[in-house]
């Protein structure tokens, strides 16, 4: 998956310090599999991964994680907020790093490219919903799928 505006700006062990500090700032202590998880993520950066890709990614490191302790480890890391759930079309929810919380995705669904957009851009639109429909969104994390600029020119359309 190619990136694009990433607002991290760290190197992987950079990125996996500022984890384990969320980490400890919450109260959990840093396990094994904590550990071995947070580096899959520090790697995998702003990427989007399911939960058998992280599960995969540790065994390829020959660190051995019961599924079960995988699971809840990822929802305690959700419950902290470093983490995010995002459903990306049909597919799996996938797992998002979220050490920052001040964007949402464009995710072209021919190449898969992901193009990092600043809450701040899209804010109208949910003050919109508000207004119109009385519908106070959550919009912690999310993904807007459609086509990049380069896969929508290259795909003939047979609709308006």
């Amino acid at each position: 998956m190619t990136i694009v505006g990433n607002p991290m700006g760290q190197s992987t062990p950079e990125l996996e310090d500022a984890i384990h500090e969320k980490i400890r700032a919450a109260g959990l202590r840093l396990t094994m599999p904590r550990r071995a998880i947070c580096a899959v993520l520090a790697v995998n950066d702003e990427g989007f991964l399911t939960t058998q890709e992280i599960l995969g990614r540790i065994g390829e490191q020959g660190v051995p994680i019961d599924p079960s302790t995988a699971y809840r480890t990822l929802d305690d890391l959700a419950k902290i907020g470093l983490i995010h759930l995002v459903h990306l079309g049909s597919s799996p929810g996938r797992w998002h790093l979220t050490v920052e919380h001040d964007h949402q995705h464009l995710v072209c669904e021919i190449c898969g490219k992901t193009t990092l957009v600043p809450t701040a851009e899209i804010q109208p639109m949910f003050d919109q919903l508000r207004e119109r429909y009385g519908f106070q969104t959550r919009h912690h994390h999310f993904a807007i799928m459609g086509h990049c600029e380069t896969c929508s020119e290259s795909e003939e359309h047979d609709h308006a």
